[in-house]
C-alpha cells in the first residue's frame, strides 16, 4: 500500500471509514497513548470524586439536611468529573485532530507537538463548541429538524478551526461550505459513527462492570482504545469534502502563469495552495505565511 496518505479527491463513504481505520492503524500506538493518557486521568479522577462525594438515594426518613447534603456532593462529583474531562479531553480531541491532519498531508506525527498544539487552542476548541451546543441545542428545542441540519452544518467546524486556522466564526462558515451539497452523505457519516461509538460502548461497559469500584477507571481505559477513531474520521471527511470542493492548485515548480487570488484569499508562497488571507500558517505544507 503506498504511503502516500493525501486525500486529494471527493472520497465515497466507504472510503472514509477505510481511510479512518488505515490511518488509525498506522500510528495507533500514538493515538491510544494520548488517549490513554487521557482517559486513565478523568478515570481517576471519576474514581476519587465517587469516594469523596458519595451520592445516594436519601431513606425514606430522611431530613432536608440529608437531601441538600446530596446535592451539594453531587454538585462537587459533577464539578469535579467534568472540569478533568473537558480540559483533558480538549486535549486529546484536539490532539487527534492535529496528528490525523499531520498523516494525511505526510508530514511527521508528532505526539508532543499535537498535545501542545491542541493546549494551546483550548480557548478557541471551548468557544467554540459552546457556540455551536447553544445553536444546535436551540435548534433542537425549537424544532427537532432545524437542530439536527444545523448540527450537520457545524459538523466540521472543529477541523476548520485547528486545520485551516479559520477563526471561531469563520470555522462555523467554513464548515457550512464544506458540508453544503452533502447533507444526506453528512448525515449517513454521523450515523455510521454513532452506531461504531454505541457498539463500542456496550462491549466496554460489558467488561468493565464486573468491576465494582474501578470500574469508571477500567471502562476510561477500554475507552481509550476506540475514542480516537471518530476525531481521525472527521479529519479524513474533513479534507474528503476540501477536496471536493478546492480547485486544482498549481505547486511553486508548476508551469504556467501564476494563478489568481479569489478575493478575500492568497497562495502559500512555499507550496502554492491557495489559503484565506488571514491564515498565518498554510493548510497544507505548515509554511508561516507572510504578513
Amino acid at each position: 500500500m503506498s504511503s502516500d496518505q493525501g486525500v486529494t479527491r471527493e472520497q465515497s463513504l466507504g472510503e472514509v471509514i477505510s481511510k479512518t481505520f488505515e490511518l488509525y492503524r498506522r500510528n495507533f500506538v500514538k493515538y491510544v497513548e494520548l488517549f490513554l493518557v487521557v482517559e486513565i486521568a478523568i478515570g481517576l479522577a471519576s474514581v476519587w470524586a465517587y469516594n469523596a462525594f458519595p451520592v445516594t438515594a436519601p431513606p425514606a426518613s430522611a431530613t432536608l439536611q440529608d437531601v441538600v447534603n446530596r446535592l451539594v456532593n453531587l454538585f462537587y462529583l459533577v464539578g469535579v468529573v467534568g472540569l478533568v474531562s473537558l480540559i483533558f479531553g480538549t486535549i486529546a480531541y484536539g490532539g487527534t485532530i492535529k496528528m490525523a491532519s499531520e498523516e494525511i498531508e505526510n508530514r511527521p506525527v508528532d505526539l508532543g507537538g499535537a498535545v501542545r498544539f491542541a493546549a494551546s487552542k483550548m480557548l478557541w476548541i471551548w468557544a467554540l463548541t459552546i457556540i455551536v451546543v447553544i445553536v444546535v441545542g436551540l435548534g433542537l428545542i425549537a424544532l427537532v429538524v432545524p437542530g439536527i441540519i444545523l448540527l450537520i452544518m457545524f459538523s466540521l467546524s472543529l477541523q476548520a478551526l485547528l486545520i485551516e486556522n479559520a477563526g471561531v466564526v469563520g470555522s462555523l462558515g467554513r464548515s457550512r461550505e464544506l458540508v453544503s451539497h452533502r447533507w444526506l452523505k453528512t448525515f449517513a457519516f454521523g450515523i455510521v459513527f454513532i452506531i461504531i461509538w454505541v457498539i463500542c460502548q456496550v462491549v466496554v461497559g460489558a467488561i468493565a462492570s464486573p468491576f465494582g469500584y474501578w470500574t469508571h477507571l477500567v471502562s476510561s481505559v477500554l475507552s481509550a482504545f476506540y475514542l480516537p477513531i471518530f476525531p481521525v474520521a472527521t479529519t479524513v471527511y474533513f479534507y474528503s469534502n476540501r477536496a471536493r470542493i478546492t480547485p486544482g492548485q498549481m505547486g511553486p515548480g508548476s508551469m504556467g502563469p501564476p494563478p489568481m487570488a479569489a478575493p478575500g484569499m492568497k497562495f502559500c508562497p512555499n507550496c502554492g495552495t491557495q489559503l484565506a488571507v488571514a491564515a498565518t500558517f498554510c493548510s497544507k505544507c505548515g509554511a508561516k505565511q507572510p504578513g
